[in-house]
């Protein structure tokens, strides 16, 4: 009898003291970092980036493009990926490419060409390109984009 009554005081004792103790941890432990909040997307840049239809030329074995990308951020960006879809004479795409576009890009609108893809098919021609990701400026790690 006295074990039982010993476990069930225990037991009360373990209810009472463990929500007691999660809140004071809970209290104790910072606010996470804004490097943090950006990384599980609070700031994503590139949800504020856009770009305009390319205009594509062939050269050689390669689909050259031009475009233009719009930084609708407060802040400069860099490390844009883009990709682009790719389809035959007839219109069946042949398959989407991507690039990473190593430069900044200050708020506003910026003209880029020399946006080069490799032809994977004698007719192939290139259609539009939409952003993956980009990186505030700041942001940028040593090594990034190696």
């Amino acid at each position: 009898m006295r074990a039982l009554v010993a476990a069930v005081l225990l037991t009360l004792t373990a209810l009472v003291a463990v929500p007691a103790v999660t809140d004071a941890l809970r209290l104790a432990r910072p606010a996470v970092p804004p490097a943090q909040q950006s990384a599980f997307g609070e700031d994503r840049p590139v949800e504020k980036l856009s770009l305009s239809p390319p205009s594509w030329e062939h050269a050689g074995g390669l689909l050259v493009g031009k475009l233009t990308v719009r930084n609708g951020n407060d802040y400069p960006v860099n490390n844009v990926i883009i990709a682009c879809d790719f389809f035959d004479a007839s219109g069946h795409v042949l398959g989407t490419r991507g690039t990473a576009i190593r430069r900044i890009f200050e708020p506003g609108e910026t003209r880029i060409d020399g946006i080069e893809f490799i032809r994977f098919a004698r007719n192939m021609h290139g259609g539009e390109c939409r952003t993956l990701s980009a990186k505030a400026t700041g942001s940028a790690q040593l090594n990034d984009m190696e």
